[in-house]
């Protein structure tokens, strides 16, 4: 499980009913709003909660980025006298979030620091991972721009932070071997069961994306492992796609001209993890055709011929909001 916000037990929060004895001097500080937790990541997998930032006490979120709407860039081509024009090719485009900042301190000086520790959180040139609280199991890939503090007193201000969605879609946190961390509202996860590893030959395979994934052409992070062995010949086809790809061995050619397959038989891990194929942590590209896997969103149905073993599939899945 990623552990992806604070594990505090006192994380700042709106005045609930309070007993006399937990007023006055002293007493925990409460606030007018809940903030809402936020955290960043650059690996995706490592987070750091912006409630466990000392400098940050008193800096907190009152209003996360709303529901996402999804951006998508056409490619076009007029085609002779044909009215209107063709299309070619659709990608999603970057879009950018909004979230507000408000911050309370003990005097200008104070407030003035806590602005700074904002940026030096936020700020970087390096894009990161970044997940909200109210809009949990999803991660989107961004870099932030803080405006100017409005201040309404000397010790209090608001500011408003705009993310740049460089991709364009929301990910899952975590893959498809982890996918309780996708268990959240709006995930598309009101499936009863959902399984990634198979023993079978014959399967169907859920991916949970708005879209497709398609590690070649789009590079979305796609691996599909093989664990055991086969006589050769194997096969692996996407039924619902049509694509396939197979392990037919080396094409040599003898002195007198003729081809030849090679022995395409194997034991131990085959993985494809992208577009690079592997047999044993060695490169495997050489025996396989020039084939492609992709999965299309919802159900997929697999084919794996002349293989025994364990399959495994490991993907995040993408959200358009």
């Amino acid at each position: 499980m990623i552990q992806l916000f604070s594990i505090r037990k006192d994380i700042p929060s709106a005045y609930p009913f309070l007993l006399p004895t937990e007023v006055g001097i002293g007493a925990r500080k409460y606030y007018a709003y809940d903030p809402i937790e936020y955290a960043i990541s650059s690996d995706g997998k490592s987070w750091t909660s912006c409630f466990d930032i000392p400098d940050l006490d008193g800096v907190y979120c009152y209003r996360a980025p709303d529901v996402q709407a999804a951006n998508y860039t056409d490619n076009l081509k007029k085609v002779g006298l044909q009215d209107g024009s063709r299309l070619l090719s659709t990608s999603y485009s970057t879009r950018e979030m909004k979230m507000e900042i408000l911050c309370e301190g003990i005097n200008e000086s104070s407030v003035m620091l806590a602005y700074d520790a904002l940026q030096r959180f936020l700020v970087s040139r390096e894009p990161y991972w970044i997940c909200f609280a109210n809009w949990a199991q999803r991660m989107y890939y961004v870099r932030a721009k803080l405006s100017a503090p409005n201040f309404y007193s000397e010790k209090v201000w608001s500011c408003e932070v705009t993310f740049t969605d460089l991709i364009g879609l929301s990910r899952s946190i975590g893959t498809s071997l982890d996918y309780e961390n996708t268990n959240g509202f709006g995930n598309k996860t009101t499936v009863d069961e959902l399984k990634f590893t198979f023993s079978d030959n014959s399967f169907k395979v859920n991916n949970l994306s708005d879209t497709i994934i398609d590690p070649e052409r789009r590079g979305h992070p796609f691996k599909l492992t093989l664990d055991g062995n086969s006589s050769g010949n194997m096969k692996i086809t996407n039924k619902t796609t049509g694509e396939y790809i197979s392990r037919v061995g080396t094409i040599t050619t003898s002195k007198d001209g003729k081809k030849q397959q090679g022995n395409s038989s194997f034991n131990g891990k085959f993985v494809i993890d992208g577009v690079r194929i592997t047999l044993n942590g060695k490169s495997d590209q050489m025996q396989c055709d020039d084939g492609v896997l992709t999965l299309q969103p919802g159900i997929n149905e697999f084919q794996i011929d002349n293989f025994s073993g364990k399959v495994t599939f490991d993907f995040p899945f993408w959200w358009l909001s």
